[in-house]
């Protein structure tokens, strides 16, 4: 079972840059380029999202089969591709569905990059080991971030708190854009253990 949670707000709220598919959308998938399309033609076939298990989504053939799950939590269509993204997990997948088969795969930060230009891309690989803690500086004005997890951690019931800094988030828990600079606390609720490590975010 998968929490959908990382969201705790310490100011207040805003949009994502893209718009989440939503329910009952129609998608069209082209396997020679690889590449997705929003708005499929009436000729094509299409798929169609609906309500799945828990907080995830499924997606239909036009005949009401079941083609599959992504298992993320906000989804969208960029340049023709379908990102998919896990607040369980804090990472960005690529979804294909080449065969009838689906397929993930982990974005890479240079992937991310050319896809959210706007967004310094901090790893949990950078915090201290010793620590658990990164300081970065902030840029002036608002400065979007993404928590990245690069790791085989899990991140389920973790949220972003903070005493001093205010920031805002997303549906997506891992991109944050900081209004002041101080210190963003990742934990589990509180909980402070080896299976739930804390993260503090040291922002100047």
């Amino acid at each position: 079972m998968c929490i959908f949670y990382v969201y705790n707000l310490a100011a207040g709220t805003e949009n994502f840059k893209y718009d989440d598919i939503k329910l009952k959308s129609k998608i069209s998938y082209n396997p020679e380029t690889g590449t997705w399309n929003k708005k499929p033609s009436k000729k094509s076939g299409y798929l169609y999202k609906t309500k799945g298990f828990g907080n995830f989504f499924d997606y239909n053939t036009k005949d009401g089969e079941f083609a599959f799950s992504t298992d993320c939590d906000y989804e969208f269509i960029v340049n023709g591709l379908f990102v998919g993204y896990s607040n369980n997990d804090l990472k960005f997948y690529e979804i294909r569905y080449d065969d009838g088969k689906l397929s993930k795969n982990i974005l890479t930060i240079e992937e991310l990059r050319v896809i959210l230009p706007e967004y310094k891309i901090v790893s949990i690989s950078e915090f201290s080991p010793y620590t658990n803690s990164l300081k970065i500086k902030k840029s002036h004005g608002d400065y979007k971030i993404i928590v990245l997890n690069d790791t085989d951690n899990k991140f389920n019931g973790y949220k972003f708190t903070s005493g001093n800094a205010k920031f805002e988030q997303t549906a997506i828990a891992g991109c944050i854009t900081v209004k002041k600079a101080g210190m963003i606390e990742i934990s589990a609720q509180g909980d402070l253990s080896k299976e739930y490590p804390w993260y503090v975010l040291i922002i100047r």
